[in-house]
């Protein structure tokens, strides 16, 4: 059955032990005037008896301390569903993040604007959504002070903290791999689990390897990446350059492009390294593969390529002589099923080894790069990109604990028109949303959110 949007009240005359549900969604229902019922609000439950009220239209009331039962956060629109003679409200959604700034205006510092769009692009669903620390859960009392931001009378947001049940679905938008690995975020992640009653979506992010490992074996996907292996050998670095001429060395662990080297082989002029350091793009340039490896990385062996991993370079499209990626922002729709929200092309900057906008790169409109690069084919491009991102988001999850409902992936084609993978992000970033050709889709990847929420938590 399907959730319908209700207008929910707290009036002091109501009777304690009673819910009073308007005629016209006791008829809808099926709601028998003094039965018993149970009402859910995230993870707060009760038992209590229906009394049909006389009030017009879809309406719920309950009574001061029914609501203080319930950790009803506030009164208002929201959704309901009603079967197996349980009335469940909301969704509750929490946000769940680390940062809390102590500041009313912005408690989550420069991320509250991100926070904000997440809320205001599901608004019109009714949800309850709030923002969370693991510090504002209360595990005694199984409820948490979550930071809503609410239209106030003059038409703007603001944050307002409130008691709250346990969410029924987590969106977990902890912002880098330092903070997930804090005792405390790994722990509160652990006991939501635990309770049964919150399910976790985006938890972690991922592992390069682990996630090659996952794909390069799988029959669908084994076409899409790039020859990698981990922890390499200078032999294997060498047999590698011989075979592709340009090789990529990333840290298995990394994210935004940080320790990347870029490595490529020309027989009569030596070995060229190229990196990002500081503000700077460096280009060195060595007789042999021994002394790049031994500068660089140092003389131990067994050590210096542990948390490394040494990847195929492809001959990527360009424009203006830069070479061109894509960033792939996909997301789970209110049916469950993977949607292309945006095609990000990302042209590098001038003497860069990533397309990152913070070492140099750009975004540029994604239809007119391929019309200018590959003519009449550009269409079918653009389908092969989108049809393979699907397809490798299917595999991937058939893989994961837990569920998945936002993807970054970072795509590259080739001069044949081949796609490859190189990354996939599980807490993709969002600056591909600032170009003015995808402002648009920026607030349709944010209203995905609450719609899969929706979905996890059996509203609709």
């Amino acid at each position: 059955m399907k959730s319908i949007i209700c207008q929910t009240r707290i009036h002091s005359k109501t009777p304690a032990k009673a819910i009073v549900i308007s005629q016209a969604l006791m008829e809808q229902w099926g709601c028998v005037n003094g039965q018993s019922i149970k009402v859910e609000v995230g993870n707060k439950t009760v038992i209590t008896r229906v009394a049909r009220g006389k009030m017009s239209g879809q309406q719920i009331i309950f009574s001061p301390a029914l609501a203080k039962q319930l950790t009803l956060p506030y009164p208002g629109q929201t959704r309901a569903l009603f079967y197996n003679r349980t009335l469940k409200i909301g969704p509750v959604i929490g946000i769940l993040t680390t940062g809390f700034t102590g500041n009313a205006a912005q408690p989550f510092g420069g991320r509250s604007q991100l926070f904000l769009s997440f809320i205001r692009a599901g608004a019109k669903e009714k949800p309850f959504i709030y923002v969370f620390t693991p510090d504002m859960v209360d595990w005694q009392n199984r409820t948490v002070s979550g930071w809503y931001c609410i239209q106030n009378k003059s038409g703007g947001m603001r944050w307002i903290r409130l008691l709250s049940p346990f969410p029924d679905v987590v969106y977990e938008r902890v912002p880098n791999r330092k903070a997930e690995s804090l005792s405390h975020v790994q722990s509160c992640l652990s006991r939501l689990r635990e309770t049964n009653q919150s399910k976790i979506f985006n938890q972690g992010f991922f592992n390069k390897w682990f996630i090659h490992q996952c794909l390069s074996t799988h029959p669908e996907s084994s076409q899409y990446i790039p020859e990698t292996y981990l922890s390499p050998s200078i032999q294997t670095i060498k047999k590698m350059l011989e075979k592709h001429q340009m090789i990529y060395l990333k840290p298995s662990g990394g994210s935004l492009g940080l320790g990347i080297f870029r490595i490529t082989y020309h027989p009569r002029e030596g070995y060229f390294c190229r990196f990002h350091q500081g503000t700077k793009n460096v280009l060195h340039r060595f007789n042999s593969l021994e002394k790049l490896i031994r500068h660089y990385f140092g003389s131990n062996e067994s050590e210096r390529f542990k948390r490394y991993l040494v990847q195929q370079g492809i001959r990527l499209i360009k424009h203006n002589d830069r070479p061109v990626d894509f960033r792939v922002h996909m997301h789970k729709d209110g049916s469950g099923e993977w949607k292309v929200v945006a095609i990000g092309s990302k042209a590098a900057g001038f003497g860069c080894v990533t397309t990152h906008v913070r070492t140099g790169g750009s975004i540029i409109p994604t239809d007119e790069l391929l019309k200018k690069v590959f003519h009449e084919n550009a269409s079918y491009i653009e389908m092969s990109i989108k049809e393979s991102a699907i397809l490798i988001a299917k595999v991937l999850e058939d893989q994961i604990n837990g569920p998945l409902g936002e993807l970054g992936m970072d795509i590259g084609v080739d001069r044949s028109g081949r796609v490859w993978l190189f990354e996939i992000n599980a807490k993709p970033g969002r600056h591909i949303f600032l170009h003015p050709s995808l402002r648009e889709a920026g607030r349709q990847s944010a209203k995905y959110i609450t719609d899969y929420c929706l979905k996890l938590a059996n509203f609709i």
